[in-house]
């Protein structure tokens, strides 16, 4: 396979992964509160299932950058098979609550830990001297999830949410059948992993350490909208189904920007993008809190384009930039481990807020950490200057 070919099946590949995180991630309050959960025990499952996905995602990077046993490929072929198991006995096993929501943690907890290994894939593609596009690749993964989610709303109310698992395993069975497309990666691009840990390397680099928590503030405000959607959309007097149309809608504006993001960013820095990024986080969430009608959640939502559209490749750019050279994979990890914390906190959180108060004292409660989220990016993002 050539270059050109590897480029469009790495794309590919991150349109399937990000189809099937709309149908296990982004509709979870869906299939579970069908299945009879509360919003706090929502929250509980996704807050657990990032909890180990943050644990076990550090380990599933460094055996995809120092493995000798195994490939890249195989790696990634070896979890998505694993993470068949639980999406099949969601559809399979119904009665159990607690069966449930034992392998909704699972299958997350796997799911959300494939991330790191699309990233190390693409490190590898580009050290082997193939011309990877990180920007037009992840917007292939927002158009796709666009795509998908503007009908999966639909078919959940025409098909019940047991469609949901049926839809999530064929899309890892196409990964599967994609995986082995691509070349043999061992050995091949060497390491670009240092011995510093973790700690050491946010000790080195304290302006850093104060993005990575910023980072997870803001996150916590941007889980707790995607997270409880459903009860946003409640809200206005609409549900699944339109819940559909403004996932798929928010996708497409991210695809837009996301494809275009090198030209939008060149001359000018990665580290004001950030900053200008936080700014709309805030802003969103206040938006989205008042939101009580159907026009305005769109209105909400389309602001997604100033906020995670652009703080995504942004990010990505900025730790490459601003790290030395043998911590970028683990600067890449800890924004990966930043936005999973923020996750957890936002779907623990805001979910046991809404049992006692309700959505939009939970919304007004996360965009107060996400205007300190803000302040922490506007003291920890350094200069770091596009090309020009």
């Amino acid at each position: 396979m050539n270059s050109k070919r590897i480029s469009q099946a790495y794309s590919l590949l991150q349109g399937l992964y990000w189809m099937s995180y709309g149908v296990f991630y982004s509709f979870t309050a869906v299939f579970l509160l069908d299945r009879d959960f509360s919003d706090g025990q929502v929250g509980a499952v996704v807050a657990l299932s990032c909890v180990f996905s943050a644990l076990f995602q550090p380990h599933m990077a460094a055996a995809a950058d120092r493995s000798t046993r195994f490939t890249i490929r195989s790696l990634m072929t070896l979890l998505i098979l694993v993470t068949m198991v639980p999406a099949a006995a969601l559809f399979f096993v119904t009665g159990s609550k607690i069966f449930s929501a034992v392998c909704y943690v699972a299958l997350l907890l796997l799911h959300l830990s494939f991330q790191p290994l699309l990233s190390a894939l693409a490190m590898h593609l580009i050290n082997c001297g193939c011309q990877i596009n990180f920007g037009t690749a992840r917007g292939i993964g927002s158009i796709s999830y666009a795509l998908l989610t503007f009908f999966l709303g639909s078919l959940t109310v025409l098909l019940s949410t047991r469609c949901l698992p049926v839809i999530g395993i064929l899309i890892y069975g196409a990964i599967l059948v994609l995986l082995r497309f691509f070349p043999d990666l061992r050995g091949r691009g060497g390491s670009v992993v240092s011995s510093a840990g973790t700690m050491e390397i946010l000790r080195h680099h304290p302006k850093f350490a104060a993005l990575i928590s910023g980072i997870v503030l803001v996150f916590f405000s941007h889980s707790t909208i995607n997270t409880y959607l459903i009860q946003i959309m409640e809200r206005s007097g609409h549900g699944n189904g339109e819940m559909g149309r403004v996932l798929a809608f928010t996708a497409m504006l991210e695809f837009i920007v996301m494809v275009l993001f090198a030209r939008i960013s060149k001359g000018r820095d990665y580290g004001s993008i950030l900053k200008f990024s936080a700014v709309f986080f805030v802003i969103k969430g206040a938006v989205t809190a008042v939101a009580y009608t159907l026009p305005l959640i769109y209105g909400s939502f389309t602001l997604q384009i100033f906020a995670f559209a652009l703080f995504t490749p942004a990010s990505v750019y900025y730790a490459d930039k601003v790290l030395d050279s043998g911590d970028k994979v683990k600067g890449q990890a800890l924004v990966t481990m930043a936005i999973t914390a923020g996750t957890i906190l936002g779907s623990f959180v805001s979910g046991f807020l809404i049992e006692l108060w309700g959505i939009t004292p939970a919304l007004w409660f996360s965009t107060a950490f996400c205007f300190f989220g803000m302040l922490l990016f506007f003291a920890g993002a350094e200069k770091a200057p596009a090309q020009p």
